[in-house]
């Protein structure tokens, strides 16, 4: 009843002004333009000459469409310029837009118009990283130029650069160029899904090998920048790209029930943070679209919503703000000129202003428990410009009193990001926004069970490792079957072989801003290097890189091979093996310092790491010296145990730093102080001269605590049992002398 009430009251007030042929702050100025801390909305395009369209078009008049055409086109020499950082004069533009004679930049847009001959229009090209914002593997957008047409067909894609470690010196370049060019001539609006998908209606490209992360952030780039191209130069309309309906429900949600399914978006800024007096709420504001019947209900009440959205026209929807706080959301520029200039939404390169037309007030919340406002607003989104299956920011311009004049005044331009949940709007198909690393963790399938399944099996065999050291040909079983499951398995198969990237990577993040997105985005890596943090704490390095590494393993395994043809061992002198057990460290650091200089040359020199050579690409594809590099390594396992572990290995360093204080490491006694049975044997050299276990060289072989509890290996427990077998009464006084002593020898230490 009230929206009708100011309906009615706003004809009569135009009818009014109208009379005394004076402007009104309801109808929109013939003059009015947006102000510069406001982007002008977007206007629609005509399909065949990329300029705004206007009503004095005429079909009647061609010849002077052509000359204003051509004027415009000097204009835009003169004055045009683009928003971005795209310059087709420099870049490579006519390799993705083809027939050009020439590009134009699009006056205050990150796009150019590309015209051919008779100066129509051809398409238009745009850098991906002036649309979108969307990090690969590396943490760093895949700069890509992507040409579309007027029918909304991507013409081609090209990437400009990227960071992504495993296609700088793994995988060849080609590989990414190949997949690229799989979206040429695909309409921008089709379902297009990396790896198998369950859609009937989708097209599917293949994963790029050993770089899945790459290829579902490529996939994301190309689409979303032609998709946000497309919609603001008009080929194709917002809800063309994913269709959708909101659910019908006629039971009003509670306010509880709102805030649970996170109905609303959120943006709250302090007087603090604004710089101004006080301990409150600057802005407080919840906002929504409110098409749904149990919202829209719940918000505006059965009557109004019914009007309201008996009034709407196809593509519009309704956008209920709610605010608190000291200041305001409407500001005062809709009653001196009709438009809400501290509020507008944006949707990728789309940005909505609200004018007093598209305005009714809310004085009523009428959801049960709904708090208090000190305003509201339901607008109206008009155009088709909004899609409700899409992310949206609303953007909140506050200002403040700067102190330097009577009218002077700071602005700051505040946002919050909404996504309308599914329990509200359901799409009608695959969801093209989904993040990259939902869709990764989609498409790894049972790889992640298969590694999941391993290291549970590995921790359970560690919580038991009692029984699993009570017998020393049990515990050597064990490890050689798993050393083979660790490579073959996780190594071939699985491709799960953490590396010194990823610590590269979160050193560059966590300077940088953490973003859990970029480790959701490889399950495998993020399963494996949660497991690392946890068991380094506990049992130390030696569980992850003794019995998991897929590397770590092979090398293992060359070993033994050799040992089983009798090849020569080798070892380095204690004087030499003490000192070299450090370059490691020192590799780590000097790979840390390159990334933090030039991340490429990071992860460049990174390749000191033979990983990718074994399990991503066939050595012998690859540059000469990595490949003498990985066989050289290989060779040397045979006659030496693990000698890129030991010495080399950065990731085996950093993980080392982890464990450096380890709750729960092998079981020493205090005999083990003057015994070198376990220091002779241990492999790594990880025993000290004391008895005690250095937890950065340790690998959790198990070897030395199943030797103190063999009694055919333990002295202690050798003699102890040699006197136990005496009768009683035959032990003379030094036997229970030795035998008290050798109780206090398995004591632990």
């Amino acid at each position: 009843m009230v929206f009708r009430l100011v309906a009615l009251l706003r004809v009569l007030l135009v009818v009014l002004c109208g009379v005394v042929s004076a402007q009104c702050g309801s109808a929109e100025p013939a003059d009015a333009e947006p102000s510069e801390a406001e982007p002008a909305a977007i206007e629609p395009r005509d399909a065949k000459s990329g300029d705004a369209k206007t009503d004095d078009d005429d079909d009647d008049h061609d010849d002077e469409k052509h000359k204003d055409k051509h004027k415009d086109k000097d204009k835009h020499r003169k004055k045009g310029k683009s928003k971005g950082t795209l310059n087709c004069e420099t870049m490579p533009c006519g390799e993705v837009l083809s027939g050009v004679s020439e590009f134009e930049p699009v006056p205050d847009k990150p796009y150019w118009v590309g015209l051919d001959k008779e100066g129509e229009t051809v398409g238009w090209v745009a850098l991906s990283t002036d649309i979108v914002k969307v990090k690969a593997y590396s943490g760093k957008p895949l700069v890509t130029l992507v040409g579309l047409r007027p029918d909304g067909i991507i013409s081609a894609a090209k990437v400009l650069h990227h960071s992504e470690p495993i296609l700088l010196v793994g995988i060849p370049e080609q590989a990414l160029t190949d997949f690229v060019d799989f979206y040429a001539g695909k309409q921008a609006t089709e379902r297009i899904v990396v790896g198998k998908s369950d859609d009937p209606d989708a097209l599917n490209v293949d994963i790029i090998s050993g770089a899945t992360v790459t290829a579902l952030a490529q996939n994301k780039t190309i689409l979303e920048t032609a998709r946000d191209l497309g919609v603001d130069v008009g080929a194709f309309s917002a809800r063309a790209v994913v269709p959708g309906h909101f659910v019908q429900s006629d039971t009003p949600l509670t306010w509880k029930e709102m805030i649970w399914e996170r109905v609303f978006g959120r943006l709250r800024v302090t007087d603090k943070e604004m710089g101004v007096p006080g301990d409150g709420d600057f802005i407080n504001l919840y906002f929504t679209i409110a098409d749904a019947p149990q919202v829209g209900i719940a918000l505006l009440g059965k009557g109004d919503y019914d009007w309201m959205m008996g009034r709407l026209k196809p593509g519009e929807h309704l956008f209920v703000i709610l605010g608190n706080g000291s200041s305001s959301f409407k500001g005062s520029g809709f009653v001196r000129g009709g438009i809400f200039d501290r509020v507008r939404l944006a949707q990728g390169m789309t940005s909505i202003l609200f004018t007093d037309k598209d305005y009714d007030p809310i004085s009523r919340i009428y959801a049960e428990g709904a708090p208090n406002f000190k305003e509201g607003a339901v607008f109206v989104t008009r155009g088709g410009k909004l899609d409700p299956g899409a992310r949206f920011d609303l953007i909140f311009l506050g200002s403040v009193y700067d102190k330097k004049g009577g009218y002077s005044r700071d602005f700051k331009e505040l946002s919050a990001s909404h996504r309308i949940p599914s329990s509200v709007y359901q799409l009608d198909g695959s969801d093209l926004g989904e993040s990259i690393w939902r869709q990764a963790w989609r498409n790894s399938g049972a790889k992640k069970w298969a590694l999941v399944a391993f290291l549970v099996v590995l921790l359970g065999l560690f919580l038991a490792r009692r029984w699993m050291t009570g017998n020393m040909r049990r515990l050597k079983a064990i490890h050689l079957i798993l050393l083979v499951i660790a490579f073959v398995g996780l190594g071939l198969a699985v491709r799960a072989q953490p590396s010194v990237t990823q610590i590269l990577t979160a050193a560059g993040t966590i300077t940088g801003g953490w973003h859990w997105d970029v480790f959701l985005s490889e399950p495998l890596n993020f399963l494996g290097w949660t497991f690392i943090i946890a068991v380094c704490f506990i049992w130390g390095r030696g569980v992850f890189c003794g019995w998991v590494c897929p590397y770590g393993a092979l090398s293992e395994l060359v070993y033994k091979l050799g040992r089983l043809v009798r090849l020569p061992h080798f070892e380095l002198p204690k004087s030499v093996h003490t000192p070299l057990r450090y370059l490691r460290y020192v590799v780590l650091a000097v790979l840390l310092a390159a990334f933090f200089y030039r991340a490429e040359l990071g992860e460049l020199l990174a390749e000191v790491e033979p990983f990718k050579s074994t399990f991503y690409v066939a050595p012998w594809s690859r540059a000469l010296g990595l490949f003498i590099w990985w066989l050289l390594l290989l060779v040397f396992a045979l006659f030496w145990w693990r000698p890129f572990c030991r010495y080399i290995c950065p990731l085996g360093g950093g993980i080392a730093l982890l464990s450096s204080v380890r709750f729960s490491g092998p079981r020493r006694i205090q005999f083990c102080k003057k015994c070198k049975i376990c220091q002779r044997g241990c492999e790594p050299r990880a025993i000290r001269d004391d008895g005690t276990i250095d937890p950065r060289e340790c690998l959790s072989c198990m070897e030395c605590e199943a030797n103190y509890r063999d009694v055919k290996v333990c002295p202690p427990l050798i003699g102890a049992e040699r006197l136990l077998k005496k009768p009683e009464a035959e032990r003379t006084q030094a036997d229970e002398k030795k035998l008290e002593q050798f109780r206090q020898d398995v004591l632990p230490r």
